[in-house]
């Protein structure tokens, strides 16, 4: 199963999917351990979001990881012979819905060029590569990115037919961030959401809280030297904040924190060194890492536990906390410089039909936007990626850039963090 780890949070930095890439901090707690330089994060991925499919879990799921890309020639897209191709820079497991689409599309040729990063997608666009893809599909927090670059076009409502079928917190989730004067530009496609995983053969258990990663007496088991947080500002910080009851901060189109609020989330991060086993990427290692019992418990998406669980390991437990869940969605847009927008559109309403939505959760192990994609699914892959309670969604709170004004203090107070 492809590690999905990062693919919600771009920031600039992303892990790579499939290579382990693991590093600690020294300190208290953990001994011999040496200290790392930044991670990443972004992608599939990594982040994704399960809000109510229970397996012996509560909530969330990944969708895959970032760092680098595989940036293909794409190609302009045309239409050749009768044949309209349509040349789409995504994530890999897109290409499982290929032969469907083709069948179904008549005349339509899907031409996909795999990448692992957003930020790549969208530095490629910006670099004049628009020209050459029609469809790309980044996470929800580099859309925007797209849209202040005059890269992407309006959806077409005629030729997204399934739009309405999406969960309703999706559709708001459009209006939030995607929509400029009464016009919306991308599409929700898939989703997950971050919380934490334990290890219940030590930690009892007890009220899903980011608590338990900060405060000692949380729950009745000595973790100190047991917690792994991401090696990311992106996921760190926000669970941090959730953490302080930052909440309404995180709400709008970008992070809002203060000054003063970026500070208390430093000196928290700061306290908790002590308790950490060290910080790591979202990728294979974590597993590894968590079989071999060298932590308790760890900032995590879902992707990981469910592939623990599928090897024997019942002993896993992922949980949302109360406070709430940054999440992540992939996001489809249409190029602007496309000559084929109407088929493009057409393209990606079929990323959320049942069957291709069916195909992709199996292949990305994360739950499609469209609710009709469980009725695809057997029970069990509805118990692990299909569907979801709607109510289960109102914990969801999406990643989004750092307001301008204080982007220098906060990444300031990140790198602080690892300093310590």
């Amino acid at each position: 199963m492809p590690s999905n780890g990062d693919r919600q949070t771009e920031s600039g930095n992303e892990s790579t999917s499939g290579i382990g890439r693991r590093a600690y901090i020294a300190g208290a707690g953990a001994t011999g351990l040496v200290a790392l330089a930044g991670c990443a994060g972004g992608g599939g991925g990594g982040g994704g979001g399960d809000g109510g499919t229970d397996s012996g879990m509560d909530d969330g799921t990944d969708s895959g990881m970032d760092d680098g890309t595989d940036s293909g020639d794409g190609g302009s897209a045309g239409d050749s012979g009768g044949t309209t191709t349509i040349n789409i820079i995504t994530w890999e497991e897109y290409a499982e819905m290929q032969e469907n689409i083709e069948s179904t599309l008549d005349g339509v040729e899907l031409n996909i060029t795999p990448s692992t990063s957003s930020t790549e997608m969208f530095a490629q666009w910006n670099s004049g590569q628009d020209e050459q893809f029609d469809i790309a599909v980044p996470n929800n927090n580099l859309v925007r990115r797209f849209m202040d670059a005059d890269l992407v076009t309006p959806i077409d409502q005629d030729a997204v037919a399934s739009f309405d079928s999406m969960y309703d917190k999706f559709q708001t989730f459009v209006d939030q961030q995607f929509t400029a004067d009464g016009e919306a530009y991308g599409v929700p496609i898939r989703f997950g959401w971050y919380g934490y995983a334990y290890d219940t053969r030590t930690v009892p258990d007890h009220e899903p809280s980011y608590d338990i990663l900060f405060e000692e007496d949380y729950v009745d088991a000595d973790l100190d030297g047991e917690i792994i947080m991401y090696d990311e500002a992106a996921k760190a910080m926000p669970a941090t904040a959730l953490y302080l009851g930052f909440e309404e901060e995180l709400q709008g189109s970008e992070m809002t924190f203060s000054t003063d609020q970026i500070d208390q989330m430093q000196q928290a991060l700061v306290d908790q060194k002590p308790r950490l086993q060290g910080y790591i990427a979202a990728d294979p290692t974590f597993i590894q890492e968590f079989q071999q019992g060298n932590f308790l418990v760890g900032q995590s998406g879902r992707n990981e536990v469910i592939q623990m669980r599928t090897e024997g390991a019942d002993w896993v437990e992922y949980v949302v906390p109360r406070e709430g869940a940054m999440a992540w969605y992939e996001t489809a847009v249409v190029s602007a410089a496309s000559d084929n927008q109407e088929t493009a559109w057409e393209v990606v309403n079929e990323f959320l039909a049942p069957q291709n939505g069916a195909a992709l959760a199996q292949a990305g192990f994360s739950p499609s936007t469209n609710p009709a994609v469980s009725e695809e699914l057997t029970q069990e892959q509805n118990d692990l990626y299909g569907s979801i309670d709607p109510a289960r969604l109102d914990g969801m709170i999406p990643f989004k850039d750092i307001a301008s004004d204080v982007e220098e203090e906060y990444v300031s107070a990140w790198e602080e963090v690892k300093a310590a």
